[in-house]
């Protein structure tokens, strides 16, 4: 008796000891990191720049003479917006699930392949009904990487990414795969500026959506290859890096349950913050819709080219992409989520209303200017406030629901956004404009308020009033991310 107690203690102190040694080789975690980097990261930013190439190319075709060409008439090109965003917000959390079921490494390139095989067939198009059919499917396949422009897979995307990396890891990550949409919105202006100007057999939005297509196919292929499954599953990591991968994610959350289960589904949706979020990601989701399709048509209105238009959105996207990714890496630097949310919103929500009140047509310069700063700080909100749920969502099957929610709250944006861009206002579509402004005050207001909220839960758990965070009763050290 007393050798098996003797040598069940020498196992628990071989144990500790184990731990105590993966949590002081910081060199091996940081090794470990820069693998899975290279592993995760340029898959994951493909996916997310033919999602982006592929479901923002209807503004660019808008340029070149797209609606005349399908006989669109009214607000015809508004309808097919609405008509690719209600499946693309009410497949958000079915994706989820079928991601956290399935594992995101299978359904992400089986996602990638079926709306690039879509965006190939719109070129087919021959009238409303045509292309109608084929942007309500790729609305639901594309749901899978849920972007707006910028949201990252979201929900699968960033699920995906919580399997692999820490909370304070995550909104880097996720701005690296953001940011990719305006490299997409910038190589699709470039494309489209080419392609317009061939004269074959074909229109020059045909080739736009044949050439993307293509492109989308081809990175299906790369990451069914590529993607691992899991530190566990893949053959890329060696015994201790696994080890030492599951050691990480055990001390950043208390839940590393692979199994999607209903009871906690449904907790989650009963706790109040979760549709807060999902409220927040509807106010700043508008902005992020109106950049998306309707960036093309609001620089065609400071140009006399509507070609030259398209070749106008390269140099916002390009600025954009460099300010997105460095504000995510202050954000995870500080751990400041809604602060950096919210003061960058500030200068987007100045800059639309001015887009919308200013006399642009002597003062072209200017509203050039101001879609610079409408393209960098609209979406940012958009990478942060998923990094900064997640965080604060301490079991997998609820981070799955919540997310799925929080895009599904975006994508609808995307309908508000399409009904607001009234044909009767154009050019200047000044009252959807000043939507916009007013829907990023309201996310503004409500996330500083939902930062109070977790502030405030912080100072009852360091006092003690608190003596662990809900969910998390083994980690009494855990603070909720602001």
């Amino acid at each position: 008796m007393a050798d098996s107690d003797r040598e069940e203690k020498r196992q628990e102190a071989v144990a500790i000891d184990d731990d105590r040694s993966l949590e002081n080789d910081a060199g091996a975690e940081k090794r470990l990191v820069r693998k899975t980097d290279l592993l995760m990261m340029p898959g994951l930013a493909l996916a997310y720049f033919t999602h982006t190439l592929d479901r923002a190319n209807l503004g660019n075709a808008k340029t070149d003479g797209f609606e005349k060409d399908l006989g669109l008439v009214g607000n015809q090109f508004s309808l097919l917006l609405v008509l690719f965003y209600i499946p693309y917000a009410l497949f958000n959390i079915p994706w989820s699930i079928l991601a956290k079921k399935y594992n995101s490494a299978r359904v992400i390139p089986l996602a990638i392949l079926s709306w690039g095989a879509c965006t190939m067939g719109a070129a087919a198009a021959k009238n409303f009904a045509g292309i109608m059919t084929t942007r309500i499917i790729m609305g639901a396949i594309e749901a899978a990487c849920d972007v707006n422009e910028n949201y990252l897979d979201k929900p699968c995307e960033v699920y995906y990414l919580s399997l692999f990396y820490t909370r304070k890891e995550m909104a880097f990550r996720v701005s690296w795969i953001g940011q990719m949409g305006f490299i997409a919105g910038a190589v699709s202006g470039l494309i489209s500026w080419s392609v317009f100007q061939w004269k074959g057999g074909l229109k020059g939005w045909q080739y736009l959506f044949l050439i993307e297509g293509s492109i989308t196919v081809v990175v299906a292929a790369y990451l069914y290859v590529f993607a691992p499954r899991s530190p566990e599953k893949s053959r890329w990591y060696t015994e201790e890096e696994v080890k030492l991968a599951k050691h990480r994610l055990e001390q950043d959350s208390q839940d590393q349950d692979e199994e999607f289960r209903w009871e906690e589904a449904k907790k989650q949706l009963k706790h109040w913050p979760t549709w807060v979020f999902a409220f927040m990601a509807l106010m700043y989701g508008v902005g992020v819709a109106s950049s998306s399709n309707f960036l093309p048509t609001m620089i065609k209105r400071l140009t006399s080219e509507a070609t030259t238009a398209n070749l106008y959105t390269v140099g916002p996207n390009l600025t954009a992409s460099v300010f997105q990714v460095t504000i995510c890496y202050l954000s995870d630097r500080y751990q400041q989520r809604a602060t950096f949310a919210c003061g960058t919103t500030v200068i987007s929500l100045i800059a639309w209303i001015l887009l919308g009140t200013l006399d642009l047509v002597h003062q072209p310069q200017v509203g050039y200017f101001l879609t610079y700063l409408i393209t960098f700080a609209t979406f940012i909100p958009s990478n942060l406030v998923p990094a900064w749920l997640s965080s604060n969502t301490p079991t997998t099957t609820g981070r799955a629901v919540s997310l799925g929610l929080n895009y599904m709250a975006m994508n609808l944006a995307g309908i508000i956004s399409s009904l607001i861009y009234r044909e009767q206002d154009a050019p200047v579509y000044r009252p959807a404009l000043i939507t916009v402004g007013c829907t990023q005050g309201v996310f503004i207001v409500t996330a500083l308020a939902m930062r109070q909220y977790y502030m405030r839960l912080n100072r009852k758990l360091d006092s003690g009033k608190l003596l662990y965070a809900p969910g998390m009763e083994s980690r009494p050290q855990y603070r909720y991310a602001v």
